[in-house]
């Protein structure tokens, strides 16, 4: 068996987001054995929906990127990027981020700049949308987003409530038509990829009141009945569910199987499998431990390198590392030190440590045997 190894990463907070972690450590390991090209090593930044699902599943795939003009959630201009995954273009990827984000949690604005991607997603062949999402968004529980789709909210005297723009207030919603939404979107799925900081927010009380008139309405108007569970800060899964046709998944299983990881573990592709992450707590989300589960039992060899933690028997453990045990020539960081100088520490420690890693990721027979036999 060819040797190849799958070097998966968490984000290192204050240090490195998850794809520059999987860079470094794919880099230094490569430092370490110049009999590694770049195919046998393979990065697998363990991206949940937020900043840098574009980039990854892009450059994973060997797709392309095409940036547009959007609206911004303060109604400004602003341009995106719509990524599209291998040679066919059929799966678009969009982060919401990039056009309507706000400072925090419940800020109003508008996020018809995410409409406008998945417009031109449409336009351009795209026949599956992931859409990126991460909190904090713009608070208009995703009208904006319908409305440059074509659906229309009405007034109590019948004149359309201008959502495209910031300022628009959900209260004077009475009616809505759904006449003119995009044709596109009837041969379309879209995916909502809701990420740690999504679900981990929650609307005010007056939002979740204010969602549950206008529940009733979308009912009377539409017959379809918006879901009211899980809603995040913005809300913005009530309007895209509801108005849009959007399913909402766990950010980090839809990234990894729109990257199609999966198919090349399933394959038995790689020989090794190692997993950089700040500590124990942070790989122990249930999304992520049956992921972790699933590439554990497909490759033969594993091993768990760990910023933080003590481990119960030091550097013997052969199936997990804590660069916190890495002896270095230098004084230890101050807790206020600068992420330029933490980012040194963890690459002088990771270099240190990576002969170690090396011999323990290489493939052995009884290593190989058990992988057959699973």
């Amino acid at each position: 068996m060819i040797e190849k190894i799958l070097i998966a990463a968490m984000p290192i907070p204050g240090v490195w987001d998850a794809n520059e972690a999987s860079f470094h450590v794919a880099r230094l390991l490569r430092a370490h054995d110049r009999l590694l090209d770049r195919a046998q090593v393979v990065q697998l930044p363990l991206i949940d929906g937020g900043a840098g699902t574009v980039d990854f599943l892009v450059t994973h795939t060997l797709g392309s990127f095409l940036e547009v003009e959007a609206t911004s959630a303060t109604g400004e201009e602003t341009v995106a990027p719509i990524g599209f995954t291998g040679d066919d273009g059929k799966l678009s990827v969009i982060e919401m981020a990039r056009t309507s984000a706000v400072g925090s949690a419940g800020d109003f604005g508008t996020t018809a700049g995410v409409g406008q991607l998945i417009r031109d997603a449409l336009d351009e062949g795209a026949f599956s949308i992931l859409l990126g999402h991460e909190e904090p968004l713009a608070c208009d529980a995703g009208f904006g987003a319908a409305a440059a789709l074509g659906v229309k909210f009405l007034d109590a005297r019948g004149a359309e409530i201008p959502f495209e723009k910031p300022g628009a207030e959900l209260s004077k919603v009475e009616r809505i038509d759904l006449s003119g939404r995009s044709f596109g979107l009837l041969s379309s799925r879209l995916y909502l990829a809701q990420s740690s900081s999504a679900r981990q927010s929650r609307p005010t009380q007056s939002l979740l009141q204010e969602l549950g008139r206008l529940r009733e309405i979308i009912q009377r108007d539409t017959t379809i009945t918006p879901s009211m569970n899980g809603l995040s800060a913005s809300a913005i899964e009530f309007g895209l569910s509801a108005l849009l046709g959007a399913e909402a998944r766990g950010g980090l299983s839809l990234v990894l199987e729109a990257s199609q990881i999966f198919e090349s573990v399933d394959r038995n592709e790689f020989s090794a499998f190692l997993l950089f992450a700040r500590d124990r707590a942070q790989i122990e989300e249930p999304e992520l431990v049956v992921i972790l589960d699933r590439l554990r039992a497909k490759i033969p060899c594993y091993v768990s390198l760990f910023v933080e933690g003590v481990p119960g028997d030091g550097l013997q453990n052969t199936s997990e590392v804590y660069l916190s045990e890495v002896p270095v020539f230098q004084a230890p960081l101050r807790a206020d030190a600068r992420e330029e100088e933490r980012r040194r520490d963890l690459e002088l420690r990771t270099d240190k440590i990576m002969p170690v890693l090396r011999d323990r990721l290489r493939p052995t027979p009884q290593k190989n045997a058990r992988s057959k036999r699973a």
